[in-house]
């Protein structure tokens, strides 16, 4: 299914704005383990803002995205959001990268943010 294989995920803020600060991570679980069975998955998924933590070590929805990873999807971490949040040397998965490697992605490919 190649016509899928241009679409960039955009994740900002993986928390729900009620009263179940649970229920954005329950979401996002169900939607990572769901597209990792299919077949027309996107290019990359982005983590900014406070999404990053998602790649850092001891988050419970990193192994989602490390399977994501290993089926062929490039996760990519904002080095900025990465370091105002003082998570470390390295992201457990994907890849640190600054700014304009997000804008090549995001402005050369159809963005779909979650």
């Amino acid at each position: 299914m190649s016509q899928y294989k241009d679409k960039v995920l955009l994740l900002e803020r993986p928390r729900s704005a009620g009263t179940n600060k649970d229920l954005g991570l329950q979401i996002l679980a169900g939607l990572l383990e769901a597209l990792a069975s299919r077949d027309d998955r996107p290019k990359a998924i982005v983590c900014l803002n406070t999404a990053v933590k998602l790649a850092s070590k001891g988050h419970p929805l990193r192994r989602h995205l490390k399977r994501l990873e290993k089926l062929g999807v490039e996760i990519l971490i904002c080095r900025g959001c990465w370091q105002e949040l003082e998570l470390g040397d390295k992201a457990v998965v994907g890849k640190i990268v600054g700014m304009n490697d997000i804008l090549d992605l995001i402005l050369h490919n159809d963005v779909v943010s979650l």
